[in-house]
């Protein structure tokens, strides 16, 4: 039996409804398309955004990045948390935090500091590099978190007791 390959076995096989959404799909043309707006704004052709790119002389491996997927996601966790708050009375606090060794570029941490100061989104810092990234970036906002690890050596301590006397609310973790 001859199959031809369809845009719709390439959804199932890759299973793209299932964690892409709603920011990738799959086109007409079988291309990966984003749409970091998510649902409003266009949509990109990612094969035909790197056929451009190769024209001008930029050679794969890329890496693309869509600021807006990550504002969206900061925005959506804060909103569940808060409706479900909301939902069962919860009398406590939501803070999210995001740790640092999930993904230490230095643009991805500035977006999510910058995003996330409307919905007071902290850092997690494991190690001494990641508490040093942690004091730059938060520039002490009232209700951000910096929650270190407290079972490191006395100048990881010093430092994050550094960070709190900077202003920032730093927590650290036995």
């Amino acid at each position: 039996m001859d199959h031809s390959w369809t845009v719709q076995d390439s959804l199932e096989h890759y299973q793209l409804p299932h964690w892409g959404q709603p920011f990738f799909s799959i086109n007409d043309k079988g291309n990966i398309t984003v749409r970091p707006g998510a649902k409003e704004g266009p949509s990109i052709d990612l094969k035909s955004l790197v056929d451009d790119l190769q024209k001008r002389g930029i050679e794969a491996p890329l890496l693309i990045r869509f600021n807006d997927i990550l504002r969206s996601r900061i925005e959506r966790l804060h909103e569940v948390f808060s409706n479900s708050i909301n939902e069962y009375g919860y009398q406590g606090n939501y803070r999210g935090v995001m740790p640092i060794k999930v993904n230490q570029q230095r643009h991805v941490i500035e977006e999510m500091v910058k995003y996330g100061k409307a919905v007071n989104l902290g850092l997690e810092a494991g190690s001494k590099p990641e508490l040093l990234i942690g004091i730059a970036q938060l520039e002490s906002p009232p209700d951000s978190l910096l929650i270190c690890n407290g079972y490191k050596d006395e100048e990881y301590i010093e430092t994050a007791l550094d960070a709190q006397r900077l202003g920032i609310r730093t927590i650290l973790v036995l």
